[in-house]
């Protein structure tokens, strides 16, 4: 029996940074707005059959294990040593996009094995257990220095919306059916750049909580996302100027923090800038690499047409994911 477990990345538009563990608990809560993203981590597994004297392992490289302490993956390793698995496996794993393309990679890539292994062995973890225990690895056992929207973004299909507190508690965040269906609406206009610079985002978040001026900066970049979402004027084009205004205004704040941008992403900004009229442009993810997000003014063709000509490639259409984390067996 084969189990592949499934989960999509993500986009954040709103409140960014501020869902990191080490502001949470400084600040007493983190706030995120964005939505799943319609490509996907795949983690393809077999259970082998228990006369086998190994597992093996294939994602970026491929590796074969004895114990799961041995296995160099980190996070394959911490997964297989806090579930006890008793089998070997056979893994391969599948993947738009790595870790550290600022489209919440490791977290995606997790969900879909935490997903598999639900499946493969009968824990029947709930979806809401699945993004927990994905957190709870990523932040407490591996150290990293991230927070949890990633998970919660990718987890959740469509536009979502969630608060994060100190002690640990998750609370997900009323979205209007206007603002949703302006929101969606929106995001046909959506579009992706890839910078082509893959960056740690361990290290990038690392550099922003060691700058003297970052919390007062995500603060503000969090009194943005909690504005918009009380937001409370019903017109569509009143929705959609506020929520114009909140993406380019927290970009603002986001671009002047420590390890964000350098010279080569500030070229790259200014050419697309310059090339597609658009709403704005933003840098997803912790910084200093990934993707450009556009809110484009122009159809697709004519992105197509001005991308061709201009030597911009790798453009993709950022269309919402209709589904969250699944699994199944073939």
């Amino acid at each position: 029996m084969i189990y592949i477990g499934k989960s999509p990345y993500r986009v954040s538009l709103l409140g960014g940074g501020s869902d990191l563990d080490w502001f949470v608990k400084q600040e007493k809560f983190g706030i995120c707005l964005g939505y799943s993203l319609d490509k996907y981590s795949y983690s393809v597994l077999n259970v082998l059959p228990s006369i086998s004297k190994k597992g093996i392992l294939e994602y970026s490289t491929r590796e074969e294990y004895k114990n799961a302490d041995e296995i160099v993956h980190p996070i394959v390793r911490e997964v297989f040593s806090y579930f006890e698995i008793p089998n070997y496996i056979e893994l391969k794993t599948f993947g738009f996009a790595s870790g550290g393309s600022g489209l919440g990679g490791s977290a995606s890539f997790l969900l879909s094995l935490l997903s598999s292994l639900s499946r493969a062995f009968d824990f029947r973890l709930s979806k809401d257990q699945i993004i927990e225990k994905a957190c709870f690895l990523e932040i407490h056992k591996l150290s990293k220095p991230i927070g949890k929207q990633d998970q919660y973004l990718c987890a959740n299909e469509g536009f979502n919306s969630f608060t994060f507190f100190e002690d640990n508690s998750v609370k997900k965040n009323i979205l209007s059916n206007q603002k949703k269906e302006v929101l969606n609406r929106l995001s046909d206009s959506f579009y992706l750049i890839p910078t082509n610079k893959k960056r740690s985002s361990d290290s990038v978040l690392k550099t922003i909580k060691n700058d003297g001026e970052a919390s007062q900066k995500i603060i503000n970049i969090r009194e943005i996302a909690v504005n918009f979402l009380n937001f409370d004027d019903l017109r569509d084009y009143k929705i959609e100027e506020c929520f114009n205004n909140s993406v380019r205004d927290s970009w603002i704040i986001k671009k002047s923090i420590s390890n964000t941008m350098n010279s080569t992403l500030s070229e790259q900004y200014d050419l697309i800038d310059h090339l597609i009229p658009n709403n704005w442009i933003r840098l997803i993810g912790a910084g200093n690499g990934g993707y450009f997000l556009v809110s484009s003014k122009v159809d697709q063709n004519k992105i197509k047409d001005i991308s061709s000509k201009n030597g911009i490639k790798g453009i993709f259409k950022a269309k919402p994911s209709n589904e969250g984390i699944s699994s199944f067996q073939i």
